[in-house]
């Protein structure tokens, strides 16, 4: 069997590493996408709720209601952190994540330059093997002239 045929299987499974490899990086730029609209969201509803509040300021009266707002204010403020920190985590994965994509890209590539320098070393082979038929042929008697 020829040799580029024998590397046949192995870059199957380098291009599925790579497929898998790709897979995985879609998946996690699509949490990476959710957790940023996520955080937008959430700074979109802390700016409109500091608008609402500024509107009704005057009619906040009450030092128990004012306490409720700082509350609320507060806990959606630690949630806009926690998901910062989430994209953070999730840049991070997209980061490694992409690394090892490339890293399995540039195996498949590199199978595919070893299976073609094969079958050109292959065809050379075969190009030489023919002309010695041919130069041999009229040495082998009979034929000819």
């Amino acid at each position: 069997m020829k040799k580029s045929k024998r590397l046949l299987p192995v870059r199957q499974l380098n291009q599925q590493a790579e497929r898998e490899e790709a897979r995985k990086l879609a998946h996690l730029q699509q949490e990476l996408q959710a957790a940023q609209q996520q955080r937008r969201e959430l700074e979109s509803y802390l700016a409109d709720y500091f608008q609402t509040i500024q509107q009704q300021q005057s009619k906040v009266t009450q030092a128990a209601q004012l306490g409720l707002y700082q509350s609320f204010i507060s806990r959606l403020q630690l949630a806009i952190r926690r998901q910062g920190e989430l994209v953070h985590q999730r840049q991070a994965a997209v980061k490694a994540q992409t690394k090892r994509w490339v890293e399995a890209n540039a195996r498949l590539k590199t199978m595919d330059q070893l299976i073609e320098k094969a079958r050109q070393q292959e065809q050379l082979e075969e190009s030489k093997r023919e002309q010695k038929l041919l130069d041999d042929r009229p040495f082998r008697g009979g034929g000819g002239f």
